[in-house]
């Protein structure tokens, strides 16, 4: 080697000394400058990291220190450099005005330059060349190829979501669009109370069906959590209600006790409370024997939530504590080792928890039962509780427990201690002769002489049974409560009591609480006549426009405090519509007005599409009144002076076969003139619809399908015709596929028949 860079080895001391302004050179010049920057590569981390080591590498060659191409920097500066995204060229250009730095040095300081540059590109092609394309193109090459092979896995990941989750939802529907038409029907206590279980089991189910593959997601980094605002004391008792006919099964009884004093709304990821709740249920309820006893407990202070769920169960060993919240460890008791189970649920509970900032914790004693618990923080939305509230009518009343000396003393508890943070005056009794308004007693502890002597008494009672049933009825004077009991459900049973002709827990209730203009976007007419419906039931003026070009015009014309605009219509769609809305606003320096979507494509992925393409918000078809005024509550200023408004719906007996029209009047909070009128708007849509798709059809115009197809699903989704709404959406994913193997055809039949069906006596 010193033959070969004598002069070099001469000045080596020269090029040492002036080492800084050498690297200082180099990362002056242009292109490795702009390299940097566009990889938002620090300067002086570079220099002092890598530059530095470099430079005294190349020393260490010249001198014979370092055998040439042995160059660990290399390495190092390729490894922390590979994740910025740099080419190749990129780093090999970087690495040129290395060589450039020094040949110029050289120049400055008239050293034996032509020869010194030969010299010194001598080196740099021995050792930078080479190395360079080697580790370059290697490493980059296998990024490459690691990035396919991650996006063909994830394509496929995405087609078997899809599909397996059109599957499931397909029996759900018509299992949810039976229980709904029998819920309209006279049907006894008992009987409603298993279809209200059936149907919030189904919804349940609905809403976690793209979640099933939570576990993955949370270890590839994909999941995300979505707070809101929601009501614990709603969403416990809805979860434990979900579980109650399981553990009727085995005769163990859930008792709880969710603190009155928790706020009425709490901001925190609402769906992944409930998911730790059910997994803590569903294990209790597998590992409880017999005849046990579960019991939920709920209390928020200073801003955390803790969450509970006790057992009188089998109980986990010292040992097996320890990993139980570990993916895939079940506890190795004899009896566990029996139940079924993937052992994942315990293990996402953990980092379910873990995402929301909180932690989950158990124990245990063998034979004694478990408890395990979740705590988070969250933040309180509203610091009153009506339901705590709703109860002070009954501080006057003098109530009374009967007791028995029985193992069910601990039900007799969980009514007392909702009793006693409301403040109710109770005592303990032994006799039905005793003085007292309202006598609550355990239907396991008393016999039949006592239920008929409290049947002909001219006192009230309320029997706290363990499973839902209409013994009493038909009695005035006695009504029943089970177990779990929870404030809306005691609230409930002693207003049913109290005032059976007046009371109704299933009011509904809307307030015209908003103030604002709106620009509506909507190019179906039913559609259109729904939402006039429901901006007027808020107090809000509105304009229409049938397509997004339309909708564009009239923002230029008028000002307005929200847009309302559905993604698909003719001229101009509205995912076009906002673009040029959003490009005006910035030319004329104005405000942003804010956008929600209307869409009824409902597929994984589509909400975040439409964020991104510029809406603000992102409402679903059918319109869910809830979600309207939730999005409302964002954007529009409330209207203080208005009062609630509160109508009771009439019993509409108008028969529309294919439509649940009972339900559409409680969601949507129609009357039976104003749903009469949409409905007649959806009849002459469809009636012009049915013969332009087939028309298509016969064409094969897949285009022309898939918007035919689409514009029946809107409609269809929004008067909650499940039948008609999922074999368009079928239609529409075939059409907008190509699929010339599917039989458009026949399902067209089916949905031309289901749509004569549809009558108005």
């Amino acid at each position: 080697m010193k033959s070969q860079v004598p002069n070099l080895i001469d000045t080596q001391e020269i090029f040492i000394a002036n080492k800084n302004d050498i690297l200082s050179q180099w990362l002056s010049y242009g292109p490795p400058q702009k390299i940097l920057q566009l990889h938002d590569i620090d300067r002086d981390y570079f220099l002092q990291e890598y530059a530095s080591g470099v430079f005294d590498y190349f020393m260490g060659v010249i001198s014979g220190d370092v055998k040439i191409g042995n160059c660990p920097i290399m390495q190092d500066l390729l490894s922390y450099l590979k994740n910025r995204e740099i080419s190749a060229d990129e780093l090999f250009e970087i690495c040129s005005h290395f060589r450039r730095s020094m040949i110029d040095f050289s120049y400055d300081k008239d050293l034996d330059s032509k020869e010194m540059a030969n010299e010194i590109s001598y080196i740099f092609d021995k050792n930078f060349r080479g190395i360079l394309k080697y580790y370059t193109d290697t490493i980059f090459q296998k990024l490459i190829d690691a990035r396919l092979e991650a996006d063909k896995a994830s394509q496929a990941k995405e087609y078997f979501l899809s599909n397996m989750s059109h599957e499931i939802r397909t029996p759900l529907n018509a299992i949810l669009g039976f229980v709904n038409l029998l819920i309209d029907e006279d049907v006894s206590k008992k009987h409603r109370t298993y279809l209200d279980i059936i149907l919030n089991s189904g919804e349940n189910l609905l809403s976690i069906i793209n979640d099933i593959l939570d576990f993955s997601k949370l270890r590839s980094g994909e999941f995300t959590i979505e707070p809101k605002i929601f009501s614990l004391h709603d969403e416990i008792s809805h979860t434990m209600e979900l579980f109650v006919a399981s553990a009727n099964v085995k005769d163990i009884t859930i008792t709880s006790f969710i603190d009155p004093h928790i706020p009425k709304e709490l901001y925190a990821d609402a769906l992944r409370i409930k998911q730790i709740l059910s997994n803590f249920l569903s294990n209790a309820i597998k590992f409880t024997p017999n005849g046990g006893h579960i019991s939920v407990e709920a209390a928020c202070h200073h801003g955390i939530l803790k969450l509970s769920v006790t057992d009188s169960g089998i109980g986990i060993a010292e040992e097996d504590i320890e990993n139980i919240f570990t993916a895939f460890a079940q506890a190795q008791h004899s009896q566990q080792k029996n139940c079924d189970g993937t052992g994942l649920g315990l293990s996402i509970c953990h980092q379910l928890a873990r995402h929301m900032n909180g932690s989950v914790h158990a124990k245990s004693i063998v034979g004694n039962g478990s408890e395990f618990w979740v705590e988070m923080p969250v933040d309180a939305h509203s610091e009153l509780c009506p339901i705590y509230e709703d109860v002070t009518a009954f501080k006057t009343l003098k109530i009374a427990i009967i007791s028995k000396e029985s193992k069910n003393r601990y039900k007799e508890e969980s009514f007392l201690r909702y009793a006693d943070v409301f403040g109710m005056n109770t005592e303990i009794i032994d006799s039905i002769d005793k003085e007292f308004d309202i006598a609550l007693f355990v239907e396991e502890d008393v016999d039949r002489e006592f239920i008929s002597k409290a049947i002909n008494s001219d006192k009230k009672f309320i029997a706290m049974v363990s499973k839902p049933n209409d013994e009493y009825d038909k009695y005035d004077n006695i009504t029943s409560i089970s177990f779990p009991l929870y404030c809306s459900k005691i609230r409930d049973t002693f207003n049913e009591l109290l005032n059976p002709d007046s009371y109704s827990p299933h009011q509904h209730e809307v307030s015209t609480k908003f103030i604002g203009h709106i620009l509506v976007a909507e190019d179906n007419e039913a559609n259109q006549e729904l939402i006039k419906i429901l901006l007027q039931k808020y107090g809000l003026t509105y304009d229409l426009a049938e397509n997004g070009y339309e909708a564009v015009e009239l923002y230029k014309l008028n000002n307005y405090d929200m847009i309302l605009m559905d993604e698909q219509m003719p001229v101009m769609d509205g995912n076009e519509a906002v673009n040029k809305i959003a490009e005006y606003e910035i030319k004329r320096g104005l405000r942003h007005t804010p956008v929600s979507a209307l869409t009824a494509n409902v597929i994984k992925g589509a909400k975040e599409r439409g964020l991104l393409s510029g809406f603000d918000s992102f409402l679903g078809k059918p319109i869910i009144l809830k979600e309207l005024e939730r999005v409302f509550a964002l954007y529009l200023k409330i209207n203080s002076a208005q009062e609630a408004v509160k109508e009771k719906v009439k019993n509409f007996q108008s028969s529309i076969s294919g439509l649940d029209a009972q339900k559409l009047k409680d969601e949507l909070m129609l009357n039976e003139d104003e749903l009469l009128m949409l409905l007649n708007l959806f009849i002459k849509k469809m009636k012009k619809q049915i013969p332009e798709l087939k028309t298509a059809i016969e064409a094969k115009d897949y285009k022309k399908i898939a918007l035919n197809a689409h514009s029946i699903k809107g409609s269809s989704g929004n008067f909650r015709i499940e039948f008609l709404q999922n074999s368009a959406s079928e239609m529409e994913n075939m059409a907008k596929s190509k699929n010339s193997e599917y039989n458009y055809m026949k399902v067209f039949e089916k949905i031309r028949e289901r749509v004569q069906e549809i009558n108005i006596s």
